[in-house]
């Protein structure tokens, strides 16, 4: 995403005549570069981002007469908003192939299709056959009630199951049209508390019969799904816009003082705090559990989520620079990029602490699984 981000910079002031000196992906220490041309491309040490160097952009940057007509501050003002807008126009580029791909390769799960039906019936547990299969289940089946307890989820199928070890239970199952009762005694096994982190000492005993959730699966042709893909990328613009506005309020601040504060684990909610470390997490959680969709759609709205924040109107940000451009258009007139060094200082000192906090959190007081 950074590359592409880069690159959408990049390719736009080459475009324009404007000088590249710099491409590299990462900061601190340089690993190994390459000059092609006139540009330096390379990788450094600390991939926590990327950068291209523009001849201009740096207000401190010496220039001469010569190079003066080859650099950003030289160019008409639409060039340079272009020159800006690029890197995160680049972001809805990558979010509608991401998905595109959603829609079209890996599918939708049909939302009509109800959450408690069978799509396995294990012929055999621990050597013999299982519960489910002597008890009738069969692969399409819509289990209702348990106990007669109604169930509206696979959640409370399976949590009703891992409760009732060693006891017959009454199954009210829907098929093809008509409900039948079912008597099923899950057999009881011992598993680990924590699947992620297995360890021998910790581990229950829960029962099981032998079954896994249905889910028919959607996918679009080519064009639907690139239609379904912008489409989806639109709301995802939406959204991060929305959800911008609320990383600067000083509702999101206090939220984040009072994670800090608290202890235990946190449970997602719309507003919950999350950074970098949080996202990774629960994107391998959702491969884990193989909730594909939901990888996936956390993938495309954190591009967009990225694209949108960049254009934010605050330096040093794409969108800060973009708002130094209209004020020069406004008042006909050159601005001291310097004076806006003091404004940057404090958005940076923002995003820093922001970082610093959520990444403690994460680590410190993780969320909770929601794909368990």
């Amino acid at each position: 995403m950074v590359t592409f981000h880069e690159f959408g910079h990049f390719i736009t002031a080459r475009r324009f005549g404007i000088k590249v000196e710099e491409f590299f992906v990462g900061f601190g220490p340089r690993v190994f570069s390459r000059r092609r041309g006139e540009t330096e491309f390379g990788l450094r040490a600390i991939l926590l981002g990327g950068y291209v160097k523009i001849a201009g952009m740096n207000p401190f940057q010496e220039i001469t007469k010569e190079e003066w007509p080859r650099t950003f501050g030289a160019k008409p003002p639409w060039q340079r908003a272009i020159v800006l807008v690029a890197g995160s126009f680049t972001h809805l580029i990558l979010a509608i192939v991401v998905f595109t791909f959603l829609f079209g390769v890996v599918g939708i799960r049909d939302p009509s299709q109800p959450l408690t039906t069978v799509s396995l019936v294990s012929p055999e547990l621990d050597g013999k056959r299982g519960p489910a299969d002597v008890g009738g289940l069969r692969p399409g089946d819509k289990i209702v009630a348990i106990g007669g307890k109604p169930v509206g989820s696979w959640d409370e199928v399976r949590d009703s199951i891992r409760s009732a070890a060693g006891v017959e239970t009454r199954f009210d199952v829907e098929r093809d049209g008509q409900r039948e009762a079912l008597q099923i005694t899950p057999i009881e096994v011992e598993v680990p508390i924590d699947p992620e982190n297995p360890d021998p000492a910790e581990t229950e005993r829960v029962g099981q019969i032998g079954v896994a959730p249905e889910f028919t699966v959607n996918r679009d042709g080519p064009i639907a799904a690139l239609g379904k893909g912008v489409k989806t990328t639109g709301e995802a613009i939406v959204g991060s816009i929305l959800g911008a506005k609320e990383i600067f309020s000083p509702d999101a601040i206090a939220g984040v003082f009072n994670a800090l504060q608290g202890e235990g684990e946190r449970t997602i909610s719309g507003d919950e705090p999350i950074g970098l470390v949080g996202g990774a997490r629960l994107a391998g959680q959702a491969g884990a559990a193989g909730a594909t969709e939901s990888l996936i759609m956390f993938l495309g709205g954190f591009i967009v989520f990225v694209g949108v924040i960049n254009l934010a109107p605050l330096p040093p940000l794409d969108g800060g620079h973009l708002v130094v451009l209209g004020l020069e258009k406004l008042l006909r007139r050159k601005i001291d990029a310097r004076k806006v060094i003091p404004v940057a200082a404090v958005v940076l000192g923002f995003f820093l602490f922001l970082a610093v906090a959520l990444t403690y959190l994460d680590v410190a007081r993780p969320l909770v699984d929601p794909f368990q």
